[in-house]
């Protein structure tokens, strides 16, 4: 029974610290500093309270262990295994205890000198590690092959499950002739470095040319072979762990028995230190000391020693000694015994683990599932002033002022001086705007344009620069390629364009040049014919990019989203002015005498998709992708105007006329009622509210304007900021607006706690997780705006924004308040009782030494690992929320220098994220969806058949896909970002393997995605299909993607896999489902863990499906497991109507599409169940007019919207859903063709005479509940479904069949 009792005590006194802490966690709040009579009387209080209540539970748990003991007695065990579990003295053995303990030892030994491995028990996929060799330390400081599997065996259990899942190891696969050894789970030997020596060594020398080009491969292992940390021997397979068991059992007790001679010898020496000390002892035996024998500190000390060292050694020394009174002739037998019970309890849990990944993986309902339908819907709908059509002023569009007064003005496209710069000219525009000049020695890395410039996209009022010598300008590749892959079109002499400098077509600017010439034009030798043709051209031009509306007009009432008119003006003038003033041929009619003003809709499904393709190309930029808004959320610019402000308004970072645009842009966006939504199709929220207020505040608006009384007003209604969201409240705390107090905690310390402890950071999803990671800095910090104090501006603020006083609000009780429209993801109870034990932490006194000890280190490796995201993606960074904190983390860093290296670099990338439309200036959702919007747009054309047709379209897109490759470059591996491309640097800053992935941006963001890269790879197979482009790349013209490089991506592909089958986004689920009751957001959902989605399941599933159609040899086991597992995954998350529910798009047509087609390249059959019933699902909600409709609400509402896209569609459709809709049906081959014809028949009816189809709806969505743009979803998906339709069902799928009938018979 003494075991028992003192086995309890410890953790009873814990409970009791913890009952009182919790006890006396409301009392520290209503007392103030001029208290501290009151405040020295209950800490005297409880200081007598904890000792009491530690004394009652000790008693209870003595008892309840006492009872429990007694009804349980102990088992009878064989003799020979009695000194194992049990001695006379103790309860259970000392030996049985450690060997308990060495099975969490080598876990935390793995930890902490190995990469990182536990940090994967919540995740399945493995994180891509590479390049075993002999020269590679795997285990940190320690380095010997000894200690990696003496560390990682006791561990390996762990691991093995998976291993054995994924397909044993020890696979072969033969590429061309030569062989390749490889393991789809973790292979010890690789750890051992006895594989791919020649090659590695090469790889870490980095001398691997030769194999990123495919010519070397002698025993090459592939960067997924072994790309785990725990390991197996492959020549064992699953059967590793149980051999190995024993092994380890033996090293175990003979390491015990080592440790026993050493304490022996201990103890002894003590004795005879505590003979000197006057302790009494009978030689020869372990005497018992009295407890009150000592009263000095010493004797306290050497006696206590000697209590451990007497209950240790009872069995030890009988095992070293071999004493026959403990063992008698049994010393074989235990040593047996041990090592069996060692081997058992691994197997144990080896087969736990396998049991409970089936039951993970075979549960109908796991953590990845999106749920059904909410029980709470969205009832608010957005509230517009009817009728009133905004327009950029002349001001806004040139940059000439900051005046918005002349709203009514209508001013063309055409006439804005605003251009959209791509790729090298907009890294010479930013270079020229910070008036930087590199020079030898200079610090590239924080003082530099860095990463590759293919897709980045800005805007300016500043003319194009000229190229350096050492720049391909892209300019010149599309003149390039047009001389070579098309020989009928001549490029103009120098001589030819000097003639033509009056002309409409002359020697005009890239982009903008027709602008000039309209406007600048000598009248006095222009003659009137000439004149008109320049101004039917013009309005040809503007009419041609309004997407169906009113030129340059915008009105929220009809639809909150833009149409890019001011980006598409200048595109299709931009490729007039570059192709002798002639459109594409498929489109050439629009400048026909006789046709123009019109309708001429095209004939057939194949005719209209060649008509949008035609038109898409002429938006098309010079370095190959597609541009467009990527706008939506309204949270986002406030965030940036946040953080200029607070910075000190650089002019270099915002400009006067950039200002301008964006005031103009809160000012058309805000609803009648005063409000802002969270995103642009939203009902007015608090949360959208009060930062858009303040953001317009903080650009200048002042408080008696009307639009800005009009939201002060909605504020205060809804009682105040203090009922904002957590997000708006950290940004008010910035800026001085909102005292600290009235946040919840976000404590850096976090960060340094374990990576085995089951709620850790780095197993949070990388967007949340980079988004509290600077949060966590500026909140350790205590970050506020130098001037607020001071700033007229500010004071201003804390009056307008609140209903009481300022200095009067009690900001604690202020935490948890929230307005009920905010409330999209309530805080779970046991967040908010977690939120409240931090506010005891970081306001009792107690706490203090403690929390001022380890915050330093807590802040400081938030800057470290802030600094490793910046260089890894080039100072853009994940996101714009992130992007925006880093930025004032980093300045606060450099002590409030402007002038940084780290804060310019953080400026130069402001632009990346800026888009201007007719609404004005806005802040993208990313750095723009450049790669996403390509890759889907090559599969259209490819899926049309029409590749060659539009030769240096296709050509282009294959030469941005070949630079977008993230770390697969020249430029991209010499940028910092590829030296954190590491082993250590990936598991040290949470990073899965990036080389081979494309984004969903630009290869200089940095971050693959699952799904982009999975697309990426898809356009590329299906570029290689086009005879033109490969012609291209054979003759030098184009670089080559060596298959070398596809096998990187199918490796980023393999090692994304999760656990339940199916792809998450960015990295593997490293988390648990239990970590949603740990969010701290209100207004998104769902945003703790990386979850498997359809849409990541499908692109990576059928990229490999596609991959191995062309590369059948290549990791050929791993490949076809991995599809037949996605799909599988897919099925598991189909809804019982058959549906599949779109988490980032709008939304169950968008699943449907995705999971109909997954399931198709995965081998499923048509008729399967599975899709028929997605089928049904999808006929049963086709519109009377033949198209398909759907808004934000069936995302927010999880549940299909009833009315369709009501708002901004046509009659409840949207062309885009009816495209989704059409691509799942007929990947289906689905037999009711009358639904497929009247589908086709409505997207044919919805085209515009020049191949566009109008702006509708949002189309995007993220965590749930908010909406985002993509304007290219309205051309891309229309031309993918009626390519797919007419190459299943036939060119005449939107006749009817008795017409067709009829004209057969005549």
């Amino acid at each position: 029974m003494a075991g028992c009792s003192s086995a309890s005590s410890l953790p009873c006194i814990c409970i009791a610290s913890c009952l009182c802490s919790c006890t006396f966690s409301i009392r520290y709040h209503h007392i103030m500093e001029d208290n501290a009579p009151i405040l020295e009387a209950m800490e005297e209080a409880e200081s007598v309270i904890v000792p009491a209540a530690a004394m009652i539970l000790d008693e209870t748990a003595q008892t309840f262990t006492s009872t429990l003991c007694e009804t349980f007695p102990p088992l009878t065990l064989p003799t020979p295994l009695q000194p194992l579990f049990s001695t006379p003295n103790t309860l259970i053995s000392p030996l049985f205890v450690l060997a308990v303990i060495m099975m969490f030892l080598s876990l935390l030994f793995a930890q902490k000198f190995g990469r990182s491995p536990l940090q994967q028990l919540g995740q399945v996929g493995p994180r891509g590690r590479k390049y075993h060799s002999w020269n590679e330390s795997t285990t940190g400081g320690c380095g010997g092959r000894f200690i990696d599997w003496w560390i990682f065996g006791g561990s390996v259990w762990i691991r093995a499950a998976l291993c054995l899942w994924d397909g044993m190891a020890g696979t072969h696969s033969f590429d061309g002739d030569h062989h390749h050894q490889e393991s789809s789970g973790e292979n010890l030997f690789a750890c051992f470095g006895v594989v791919g020596s020649k090659s590695e060594k090469n790889a870490a020398a980095g001398e691997d040319k030769k194999q990123s080009e495919g010519t070397t491969h002698d025993h090459l292992v592939h960067a997924g072979s072994s790309t785990g940390i725990l390991g197996f021997d492959s020549s064992l397979g699953g059967f590793g762990p149980i051999c190995l068991a024993p092994i380890r059992a033996s090293v175990f007790l003979l390491a015990w028995c080592s440790v026993c001679s050493f304490l022996k010898i201990t103890y002894n020496e003590l004795v005879d230190f505590s003979t000197k000390l006057a302790v009494p002892a009978t030689s020869g035996q372990f005497q018992q000391i009295p407890s009150t024998m000592y009263r000095d500190e010493i004797g306290n000390v050497v006696a206590s020693i000697l209590h451990f060292i007497q209950d240790v050694m009872n069995i030890g020394s009988n095992l070293v000694e071999k004493k026959s009174d403990a063992l008698g002739d049994a010393w074989l037998p235990t040593i047996a015994y041990a090592i069996a019970f060692i081997t058992v309890l691994e197997c144990g849990m080896y087969l736990i683990g396998n049991v409970c990944m089936l039951l993970k993986i075979y549960l109908p309902m796991g953590v990845s599932h999106p749920g059904g339908a909410r029980p709470h819907k969205i009832v608010r709908t957005p509230q517009w002033t009817e009728g009133k059509e905004h327009f950029l002023s002349r001001h806004l569009l040139t940059g000439d002022g900051n005046s918005d007064s002349d709203d009514t003005g209508k001013s063309g496209a055409l006439s804005s001086k605003w251009r959209c710069a791509v790729a090298h000219d907009s890294h010479r525009d930013t270079i020229a705007k910070f008036n930087y000049i590199k020079t030898k020695g200079d610090d590239v890395s924080s003082s530099f344009m860095t990463g590759e410039p293919f897709g980045r996209q800005i805007w300016t009022l500043d003319e194009a620069q000229p190229s350096t010598d050492e720049e391909v300008s892209e300019d010149v590749m599309e003149k390039t390629l047009k001389r070579e892959l098309v020989p009928n079109l001549k490029e103009k002499t120098k001589n030819e364009e000097k003639t033509e400098d009056n002309n409409i077509f002359g020697p005009l600017s890239p982009i903008g040049g027709l602008v000039q010439n309209i406007f600048s034009f000598d009248k006095d030798n222009e003659s009137h014919k000439e004149k008109s043709k320049q101004d039917e051209t013009t309005k040809l031009i503007e009419t041609m990019a309004s997407g169906g509306r009113k030129p340059m007009g915008f009105d929220p009432s009809k639809n909150p989203n833009s149409c890019d008119q001011i980006f598409r003006a200048q595109m299709i003038s931009s490729y007039l002015e570059k192709n002798d003033g002639k459109f594409p041929e498929d489109i050439a009619y629009l400048q026909d005498e006789g046709e123009k003003g019109e309708a001429n809709p095209a004939k057939t499904a194949t005719e209209a998709a060649k008509r949008g393709i035609a038109f898409y190309s002429l938006l098309q930029s010079t370095d190959g992708h597609w541009a467009g808004d990527y706008g939506g959320p309204h949270f986002l610019l406030p965030g940036l105007v946040v953080s200029w402000y607070v910075m000190g308004c650089p002019s270099v970072m915002i400009s006067p006329p950039q200002q301008a645009l964006m005031l103009h842009y809160f000012k058309v966006h805000q609803q009648a009622d005063g409000g802002w939504g969270t995103h642009i199709e939203s009902p007015s929220t608090m949360f959208g509210t009060v930062i858009c207020y303040l953001a317009a505040r903080l650009l200048g608006a002042h408080k008696d304007e009307d639009w800005i009384k009009s939201g002060r007003d909605f504020i205060q209604k809804e009682g105040g900021a203090v009922m904002t969201s957590s997000w708006a409240k950290f940004w008010l705390c910035l800026v001085g607006c909102m005292d600290w107090k009235g946040h919840n905690s976000v404590p850096p310390e976090m960060w340094l706690l374990p990576n085995w402890f089951p709620f850790h950071p780095g197993r949070m999803w990388c967007h949340c997780r980079m988004v509290y990671l600077p949060m966590g800095y500026l909140y350790g910090s205590r970050f506020i705006y130098s001037q607020a104090e001071t700033d007229p501006l500010i004071e201003e603020l804390r009056n307008e924004l609140y209903c009481e006083p300022y200095d009067s609000i009690e900001w604690d009780r202020t935490r948890h308040l929230v307005a009920s429209m905010d409330n999209y993801s309530p805080i779970p109870t046991f967040m908010k009782f977690a939120q409240n034990c931090l506010s005891v932490y970081e306001n009792w006194k107690i706490f203090r030494p403690f929390r001022d000890a380890i915050r330093k280190a807590g802040i400081d490796f938030c800057l470290e690992y802030m600094r490793a995201e910046d260089l890894q993606t080039n100072f853009i960074d994940i996101g714009p929320v992130n992007k925006a904190l880093n930025m004032v983390s980093a300045f606060h860093s450099a002590n409030n220098d402007i002038n940084d290296p780290a804060v310019r670099s953080h400026m130069m990338r402001v632009p990346d994220y800026l888009w201007v439309a007719e609404d004005g200036m806005k802040m993208n959702g990313y750095n723009g969806s450049q790669c996403w919007d390509t890759s889907f747009a090559i599969q259209a054309v490819w899926e049309c058949g029409l590749l060659d047709r539009f030769p240096v379209m296709s050509a282009k897109v294959w030469a941005f896909l070949e630079r977008t490759q993230i770390l697969s470059t020249e430029c991209s591996q010499s940028t910092p970002a590829y030296q954190y491309e590491s082993c250590d640097s990936r598991d040290k800053f949470y990073r899965h393997v990036s080389k081979g992935g494309w984004p969903f941006s630009t290869s200089a963001h940095g971050w693959p995605i699952s799904d982009c890269t999975g697309e990426g790879l898809k356009g590329v197979l299906a570029l290689m299909d086009s005879p033109v482009v490969m012609d291209g790349v054979k003759r030098g013209i184009l670089k080559d993607i060596g298959p070398r490089r596809l096998y990187d991506a199918v490796n980023v592909i393999l090692t994304l896999q999760n656990e339940d089958g199916g792809w998450a986004t960015y990295e593997n689920n490293r988390g648990f489902g239990w970590y949603e009751e740990l969010n701290p957001s209100e207004v998104f959902g769902d945003i703790m863990i990386d979850y498997s989605y359809v849409e990541c399941s499908m692109a990576s599933l059928t990229a490999l499906a596609d991959f191995h159609e062309k590369f059948p040899d290549h990791r050929k086991n791993e490949v076809t497991f991995a599809i037949k597992r996605g799909a599988e995954f897919m099925k598991s998350i189909q809804r019982k109507d058959g549906s599949w529910y779109g988490s980032w798009a709008c939304c169950f047509c968008y699943g449907c599409w995705f999971g109909i087609e997954g399931l198709i390249k995965s081998g499923e059959s048509a008729s399967s169940p599975a899709i028929q019933k997605c089928c049904q699902y999808l006929i049963s909600k086709q519109r009377a007019n033949g198209g398909w409709g759907e808004d934000f609400t069936s995302c927010y509402d999880k549940d299909y919207a009833a009315n369709g896209m009501q708002n901004y569609g046509d009659d409840g459709s949207g062309v885009v859903n009816t495209a989704w809709a059409l691509m799942a049906l007929s990947a289906a081959k689905c037999n009711d063709v009358e639904a497929i014809r009247k589908g086709v028949r409505y997207l044919m009816s919805r085209q515009l005479d020049c191949g566009d189809w109008p702006q509708e709806g949002i189309a995007g969505v993220f965590n749930r509940a908010c909406g985002i743009t993509y304007t290219a979803y309205r051309n891309v998906f229309p031309i993918w479904a009626l390519g797919r339709c007419v190459a299943t069902y036939g060119d005449n799928i939107d006749k009817d069949p008795k017409i067709l009938a009829t004209k057969s018979q005549n």
